[in-house]
């Protein structure tokens, strides 16, 4: 009786061998990751609540992630990061700190009158007050105050990023997503505390005062006689805001250069300008 080959057994055993080794479960590195427990602000002080640690691959963690979240209590970010981002030195920056003449003050702003998420900290714009007196049907507009510093915005006021950093790298678990951008958001500006002048100037001393400086080389054109003076009344920055608050205000925010001119108005009444359209 002929033996049967040990050949066909031996090529089986590799074979099952091989297989099990290249299905069997490999240990991949991985790395603890401290995150954003919930959206922060830029100039959010950091507290043991606003973090989390999370397991990622260590492919996936960023190179210079932290894994212990003490390390990060009591800093400020310098951006916004969402629920669930990676949090690492470089997202950390100085806190915006208030000059003794400012104080912090917090408004509700529209998307399309706050700058649409295009506001950051940091930032200076000017601020255009409406106010409305609906039993008058009366809408009045005026350009108040300039070089108001952004301490704070609220994160789900900021544009967010049309994608992820790494659209290859697996999700972290987080919250429910935002919506990409809120119809209204909270600001912290920086306002004075000195009184300053609110001027209200006619648009006729405006020109006249513009066409005054043309003519100022033509020595044959007789001055002409000068206009009433500009109305002016004088306030506190934080309490004209708080009183604008309290009366319901509508709050533009409007961005300036940085070589911006100074200016002054009248202000703006709807009705009047609806006449003056009339009568074109």
């Amino acid at each position: 009786m002929k033996r049967p080959t040990l050949l066909p057994i031996a090529l089986a055993l590799a074979t099952f061998l091989l297989l099990t080794l290249a299905l069997w479960p490999q240990d991949t590195p991985t790395a603890t990751v401290v995150v954003a427990s919930h959206d922060l602000g830029a100039g959010a002080r950091l507290t043991p609540a606003d973090l989390a640690t999370v397991t990622l691959p260590a492919a996936q963690a960023p190179t210079d992630a932290l894994a212990d979240p003490d390390a990060l209590v009591g800093q400020s970010l310098a951006v916004v990061r969402y629920a669930g981002e990676p949090i690492t030195p470089k997202h950390l920056g100085p806190t915006l700190v208030l000059a003794p003449d400012e104080r912090g003050i917090a408004l509700t702003v529209q998307a399309d009158t706050g700058l649409a998420g295009l506001l950051r900290p940091g930032m200076t714009v000017g601020l255009v007050a409406t106010l409305q007196d609906p039993t008058a049907h009366r809408l009045f507009a005026k350009h108040l105050l300039e070089n108001l510093r952004v301490l704070y915005v609220s994160p789900d006021f900021q544009a967010r990023p049309a994608q992820p950093l790494d659209p290859a790298a697996t999700p972290v678990p987080t919250a429910p997503a935002a919506p990409r951008l809120a119809r209204q958001g909270v600001i912290v500006l920086a306002a004075r505390t000195q009184p300053e002048p609110l001027v209200f100037e006619s648009a006729q001393t405006i020109l006249h005062r513009q066409l005054a400086s043309e003519e100022a080389a033509d020595s044959q054109t007789a001055p002409e006689p000068a206009p009433a003076p500009p109305d002016v009344r004088w306030a506190v920055p934080v309490e004209l805001l708080a009183a604008l608050n309290a009366a319901d205000a509508a709050f533009t925010l409007v961005l300036s250069p940085a070589d911006a001119q100074p200016f002054t108005s009248p202000g703006l009444e709807l009705p009047t300008l609806l006449t003056q359209s009339a009568q074109e």
